[in-house]
């Protein structure tokens, strides 16, 4: 029985450690240096850029990626610099970060950490990269109400009445009355 008991505390004690994050916290561009990637010969990225409205004339685009890699297609297999289309991007497991690049490429991350300015990435292989936010999507950041002083009395079909000769509820500065003649 406290095989069972120790088990069940073992198992809830790592699930609680477990964290959970939202795609659309990703979105926005991300900034980073020195983030090599070998499995495509990635030599650096540069910036990720997610969401933010991103379309091209054929298609829609769920961003870009920025990055210098190795060319091993070219004769010279020199390092070039360019940016590729992002397709899709999700998060799987909770914590496993899949950006495409191109058709049939992805690139593979584990989350360790996302706030509103920060990403910590950690590659298969275990490098650990931090990304930090240089902008984000337009949001609402204030808003003011200013209340009419119309003093005007309207019935509950919404009609201005000119002169209350009924009993009945009318709206006024947008408080129902009940007025009765």
């Amino acid at each position: 029985m406290k095989k069972y008991l120790f088990l069940l505390l073992l198992v809830s004690a790592v699930s609680a450690n477990a964290q959970t994050f939202d795609e659309a916290d990703l979105i926005g561009t991300w900034t980073t240096t020195g983030l090599k990637y070998d499995p495509y010969k990635i030599t650096n990225i540069e910036s990720i850029t997610i969401g933010e409205g991103i379309y091209s004339s054929t298609t829609r685009a769920s961003g870009v990626v920025k990055m210098t890699y190795v060319n091993l297609r070219s004769s010279s297999s020199a390092e070039e610099t360019s940016e590729k289309t992002i397709p899709d991007y999700y998060i799987s497991n909770n914590n496993k970060l899949h950006i495409w690049i191109g058709d049939t490429h992805a690139l593979h991350f584990i989350i360790e950490e996302l706030t509103a300015t920060t990403l910590k990435v950690k590659t298969y292989d275990g490098n650990s990269y931090t990304f930090t936010k240089t902008s984000s999507s337009s949001a609402v950041k204030s808003l003011s109400v200013t209340r009419s002083t119309d003093e005007s009395i309207y019935n509950l079909s919404g009609q201005k009445v000119e002169n209350v000769t009924a009993d009945g509820i009318y709206i006024q500065n947008g408080q129902k009355k009940v007025i009765k003649k």
